[in-house]
C-alpha cells in the first residue's frame, strides 16, 4: 500500500493514548454516493481480519435495497492498522456492487493504554491468511481518505443520514477504540442523534472469554475505551450486542459454509468436524466468493498437522459476518434480552469483561436494563443473507 503523505499526520489525531478533549472542526461532507436513497446507512468501524472481511463482504454487496454502505473506518486489533487498511481496501476491490464504494478513514493505532493486541496466531502475519494476494490498484487506494479522520467519518455519516430522514447503524467489529475516541470529544453524540443505532460485536455475557478466561478480544482489548462507549451509549436503548458465546453456540455448519465458497465434500481425503476424512472439490464461484475463500484457506478450510483439526468445531465462528447480518437485517434476531452492561476496565483478573446484570441480581442496586444482547439467532437467515452476498 502506498501510503500518502498525511498518513501519519492523520493519525496523531486518532492514536492518542488518552480519549482525545477536542478534534478540529472539519465541514460535514457525505462519505459516500449510493446510486440509490437507502433508508439505512452503515458505518462499519473493523480491524480488519479474516472474518471482518467476510463481514465487510456481506454489508457491500448486499441487495438489500434499503441498505448501504456509507463509510469504513480502520482501527488497530486483530493486526497493525496498517494491515488493516490495505485488508479493508483488497476487501472494496474485491466487491462487485453496483454502487460506488465507500471511502475508507484512519482510526485509532493503539488503545487508550497504548497497548495492541496480536491475533496473528489465528488471522495471520498479515491479518488476512497470509493469502498473497496482488497489490492494491492505485485506483482502490485512492479510496483511503486521509483528510477525514475516523470520528470525523462517523459525524459526517451521522448528519448525512439525518439530512436524508436515513437512519445509521455503527457496526463495529473489533476495539471500541475510534468510538471511545468519538463519545470522549463529543460527549452529546449518543442522545442528540436518536437515528444513530450502534450493534457491537464483542463481550461475552457468560464469562467464559477467549482473550482471557472471562474477557472477549474486541473488549479486552481496550476495555477504557468499551467502558466509556457502554457508559455513554448503555441507557438509550439503541445499542445491540452480537457476543462471543452466540457465535460459539450459532456457527455456520462447515456444509454450509463449504457451498458459500464453492467447496463441496465427496470422498476421502480431509479430516471433517466430525472426526471423518473426506476430500473437497471446487465448483464455479463470484469473485467475492474466490477471494473468500482464498483468505479463508489457512483459517476455516485447512487442517494444520501442528495446529490441529480448525475444524474439530461444530462450525465456522465467523463473528463479525454475524454482527453484519445482524445489523442489516434484525430478522436475524431469534432471541434477546435486555441487559446492562459494565466493562471491568480495572487492571487485574477480570480486566475487559463485560459484567451485566440480567434482573436476576437482588443486590438492592436499580440498573437501566437498556442493552439488547442477542441470545440466539436464525442461522438459516443469516446464511441466506451470505448466499445472496456471494452469488
Amino acid at each position: 500500500l502506498r501510503l500518502h503523505g498525511h498518513f501519519r499526520s492523520s493519525l496523531a489525531l486518532t492514536t492518542s493514548l488518552a480519549p482525545p478533549t477536542s478534534l478540529a472542526p472539519k465541514t460535514l461532507m457525505s462519505t459516500a454516493t449510493p446510486n440509490t436513497h437507502p433508508s439505512h446507512l452503515l458505518l462499519i468501524d473493523t480491524d480488519a481480519g479474516v472474518d471482518d472481511a467476510v463481514g465487510l463482504v456481506l454489508a457491500l454487496r448486499t441487495t438489500l435495497p434499503s441498505v448501504s454502505v456509507a463509510a469504513l473506518t480502520a482501527s488497530f486489533g486483530n493486526t497493525t492498522l496498517e494491515n488493516v487498511v490495505r485488508n479493508v481496501l483488497h476487501c472494496v476491490a474485491h466487491v462487485r456492487g453496483g454502487t460506488p464504494p465507500p471511502t475508507v478513514h484512519l482510526g485509532a493505532e493503539v488503545g487508550w493504554d497504548g497497548e495492541t493486541p496480536d491475533a496473528s496466531y489465528f488471522h495471520g502475519k498479515d491479518g488476512l491468511g497470509d493469502a498473497d494476494l496482488p497489490p492494491l490498484t492505485p485506483e482502490v487506494e485512492e479510496l483511503l481518505d486521509e483528510e477525514i479522520d475516523a470520528v470525523q467519518a462517523m459525524l459526517n455519516a451521522a448528519s448525512s443520514a439525518k439530512e436524508a430522514g436515513a437512519k445509521l447503524t455503527i457496526v463495529t467489529l473489533g476495539p471500541l477504540t475510534n468510538l471511545g475516541n468519538l463519545v470522549s470529544s463529543h460527549p452529546s453524540f449518543p442522545a442528540s442523534n436518536p437515528h444513530v443505532d450502534l450493534v457491537v460485536m464483542g463481550g461475552c455475557g457468560n464469562g467464559h472469554g477467549n482473550a482471557s478466561r472471562c474477557a472477549e478480544f474486541n473488549v479486552k482489548s481496550d476495555a477504557r475505551a468499551a467502558k466509556a462507549v457502554f457508559d455513554a451509549w448503555g441507557e438509550t436503548g439503541r445499542v445491540t450486542v452480537v457476543s462471543w458465546e452466540l457465535n460459539i453456540m450459532r456457527p455456520l455448519p462447515w456444509d454450509k459454509f463449504d457451498r458459500l465458497l464453492g467447496r463441496t465434500e465427496e470422498g476421502e481425503g480431509r479430516r471433517g468436524g466430525n472426526g471423518k476424512t473426506t476430500t473437497t472439490t471446487t465448483t464455479k464461484t463470484t469473485p467475492a466468493a474466490d477471494f473468500l475463500k482464498k483468505i479463508c484457506e489457512k483459517i476455516y478450510v485447512r487442517d494444520d498437522k501442528e495446529e490441529g483439526n480448525k475444524r474439530s468445531a461444530g462450525g465456522a465462528v465467523i463473528c463479525d459476518a454475524l454482527a453484519v447480518a445482524v445489523a442489516i437485517d434484525p430478522s436475524v434476531i431469534k432471541k434477546s434480552a435486555d441487559v446492562h452492561v459494565e466493562v471491568d476496565a480495572r487492571e487485574g483478573l477480570t480486566h475487559g469483561m463485560t459484567v451485566c446484570d440480567w434482573g436476576s441480581c437482588y443486590d438492592g442496586v436499580q440498573r437501566q436494563r437498556k442493552v439488547k444482547w442477542v441470545t440466539d439467532v436464525w442461522v438459516e437467515k443469516y446464511e441466506a443473507l451470505l448466499a445472496d452476498a456471494l452469488t
